[in-house]
C-alpha cells in the first residue's frame, strides 16, 4: 500500500518566513494532518547582513533585511523541513557559497543552482534562477564584489546547469523552478490567466511566456509534479501522457549571439556540434578538455555499446502548480498529497543525497565554465542522433560514476544530508526590524508608505505596515563571500574540486 506525504508548496517567499510558517501551521491545524515538507519556489532572500542586501538584484527602494537572519542566527527555527530553489531576487553571494546546495539555516536547505535530493521516498529535482538568452550560454564569470551586470547575472540560468539536468535518467517525482516552463499556460485555463493578468497577453500570443529551458527539461524528464512561482499568480495545468510541449511551437533555446570565434588563435575551443535542424539544442561554452581532475571519465571505446536511456515516464502526466507571493489574500501556499511506495516510507523522513545526481556532478564538474565564453558540452557527451538532439553522456559512462558513488558514499545504503550548518557571516543585532535597509533603500523621494515610494518594499507591501528603519550597519562591512565548510565537506565526499566559490577573489574589508 502506498503512503501519502503532505507537501506544502509556497510561491515567492521575499523574506517572509515568519508569515509563511504561521500560515502553514494554521493550515496544519485546520486539516489535522502533519505537513512533512515545505517547498519554496524561489525569491527566498536568504539575507544575513548589509552586504547580502547589497548583492540582491532589485531596486534599492525594496532592499530590506527581512526575517531570515533570525533563522540563520538560531533566534528562530523552521518548524518543518524546508527546501527551496533560487529566484531572481536573492542574496546571490550567499547562494554562491552553496553552489552545490546546503543548509542556509537549521532545517532550511538550498538545492543549489541545480540539484536532486530525496525525501521520504520522493525524488525531487530543482533548478534555480530565471532564463535570459543573453546570459544563458555563458560560464560563471561573476566575481566578488558582484557589481553591475554581474549582480543580476548570478540568478540567470546557465546552459551548464541545464546540461547537468539533462543527464538525469531515473524518473523524478517533483521538479521545482522559479520560472514557468514555456508553453505551460496552454495546458491550463489560459483565458482565466489572462483575465487575472491581462498584461501577459503579448507574451502568451508570441509563445515566449516562461522558460524554454524548463520546457526542454519538462519534456525530457516528465516529473509527476512541477512547482513554480515568479509570475505572482496561482495557475494549474496538466501535460497529458501523450502530449508534447515541443508540439506547441518550441524551437529550442534562443540564439546567444556572443560566441567566441573558434579559430587557431583560440585553441581551447571545442567545435560545437553541427546544427541538424531548428530543434537542435546547443549548450554553448568552452569545454574544459585540459582538466587533469581525476574524476574525468575516459572516452567510450569502440567495443562499448553506446546507449542513451530515456528518462521519460510515459505512464503518468505532469501536474503543474504555480503560486503567488506571500501577501494577504493571495494564493501563496498550498498543500498537496503525493503518494510514495510503502517500502520507501519512513515515520520521520529526512533529506537524503541522490546517488545518480552525485554521479552526474562527478561527470560534469571538470567542465564547469568559469568565464563568459559560450559553453560547449565535452566530447564525452555527444549530441544524440534523435530529436531534439540533446548532449548526453552515454549510459556506461554514467554507470561508472554511479559505481564509484555506490562504493565510496552509499556503502551502507541511503545517506542522509548531515545537519552540518554553521553560521559563517555576521547578522544584525537581535531586535533589528525586518524593514531595516541600513541606508540602501534610497531614492524614495520622501515617500514613507505612499504611492511607489520606499515603503512599498517590505515596509508597506511586504511588512504589513512596518515603518522603515534606515540606521546604518553597525561595525565592519561583512565580506561578500565566506568559505563555507558545507561546500568543502560535500566536495571531499564525492571527490571533486570546488572551483567556483572563488575564495582567491575575496574582496578586502
Amino acid at each position: 500500500m502506498p503512503r501519502t506525504l503532505n507537501i506544502a508548496v509556497e510561491g515567492c517567499c521575499h523574506g517572509m518566513l515568519d508569515n509563511i510558517y504561521a500560515q502553514l501551521l494554521t493550515r496544519q491545524q485546520q486539516m489535522k494532518k502533519k505537513v512533512d515538507l515545505l517547498i519554496i519556489c524561489g525569491d527566498f532572500q536568504a539575507v544575513r547582513n548589509v552586504t547580502d542586501l547589497g548583492c540582491m538584484s532589485c531596486p534599492d527602494k525594496y532592499k530590506q533585511i527581512g526575517g531570515f537572519y533570525r533563522y540563520y542566527s538560531g533566534e528562530r527555527s523552521a518548524p518543518v523541513p524546508t527546501i527551496f530553489v533560487g529566484g531572481n531576487h536573492e542574496a546571490s553571494n550567499h547562494m554562491r557559497e552553496l553552489y552545490y546546495g546546503g543548509w542556509v539555516a537549521p532545517n532550511i536547505y538550498f538545492m543549489g543552482n541545480s540539484g536532486v535530493v530525496r525525501f521520504g521516498g520522493l525524488r525531487i529535482g530543482g533548478i534555480s534562477g530565471i532564463f535570459k538568452d543573453f546570459d544563458y550560454a555563458k560560464g560563471f564569470f561573476e566575481r566578488p564584489p558582484f557589481r553591475g551586470h554581474a549582480r543580476s547575472a548570478m540568478h540567470h540560468v546557465r546552459a551548464f546547469e541545464a546540461f547537468k539536468m539533462l543527464q538525469i535518467r531515473q524518473p523524478l517525482d517533483v521538479i521545482v523552478s522559479h520560472d514557468w516552463p514555456q508553453f505551460i499556460e496552454r495546458y491550463g485555463d489560459t483565458s482565466e490567466l489572462l483575465r487575472r493578468k491581462p498584461f501577459f497577453a503579448k507574451e502568451v500570443g508570441r509563445g515566449d511566456l516562461g522558460s524554454p529551458v524548463n520546457a526542454m527539461l519538462l519534456e525530457r524528464l516528465r516529473p509527476a509534479w512541477w512547482f513554480s512561482a515568479h509570475l505572482h499568480v496561482r495557475f494549474t495545468a496538466q501535460v497529458g501522457t501523450q502530449e508534447s510541449i515541443f508540439a506547441k511551437g518550441w524551437k529550442g533555446i534562443p540564439p546567444y549571439g556572443h560566441e567566441r570565434p573558434l579559430t587557431s588563435e583560440n585553441p581551447g575551443a571545442v567545435e560545437p556540434p553541427a546544427v541538424a535542424n531548428e530543434n537542435e539544442i546547443i549548450m554553448s561554452a568552452l569545454s574544459d578538455e585540459e582538466s587533469d581532475n581525476e574524476t574525468e571519465p575516459a572516452p567510450t571505446t569502440s567495443d562499448e555499446p553506446v546507449t542513451f536511456a530515456n528518462p521519460s515516464v510515459p505512464s503518468r502526466p505532469t501536474k503543474f502548480l504555480a503560486l503567488d507571493k506571500c501577501l494577504p489574500r493571495r494564493d501563496f501556499l498550498e498543500i498537496v498529497e503525493i503518494e510514495v511506495p510503502d517500502d520507501a516510507a519512513v515515520e520521520e523522513p529526512k533529506l537524503e543525497y541522490d546517488p545518480e545526481w552525485l554521479a552526474i556532478l562527478r561527470l560534469c564538474n571538470p567542465h564547469i565554465p568559469l568565464d563568459d565564453s559560450p559553453f560547449y558540452p565535452p566530447a564525452q557527451a555527444p549530441v544524440t542522433a534523435t530529436e531534439p538532439h540533446l548532449p548526453l553522456f552515454a549510459d556506461n559512462i554514467l554507470a561508472r560514476e554511479l559505481e564509484w558513488v555506490s562504493k565510496h558514499v552509499f556503502t551502507n545504503g541511503p545517506v542522509a544530508i548531515p545537519p552540518n550548518f554553521v553560521p559563517v557571516a555576521p547578522v544584525p543585532p537581535a531586535g533589528t526590524p525586518d524593514s531595516a535597509s541600513f541606508g540602501l533603500a534610497r531614492n524614495d523621494g520622501g515617500n514613507r508608505g505612499r504611492g511607489r515610494g520606499a515603503n512599498r518594499g517590505r515596509g508597506g507591501r511586504h511588512g504589513y505596515g512596518q515603518a522603515r528603519s534606515d540606521a546604518p550597519w553597525d561595525g565592519p562591512r561583512p565580506y561578500t563571500i565566506y568559505p563555507n565548510p558545507q561546500t568543502d565537506d560535500f566536495c571531499k565526499m564525492i571527490g571533486i574540486d570546488d572551483r567556483l566559490t572563488q575564495r582567491r577573489y575575496q574582496d578586502p574589508q
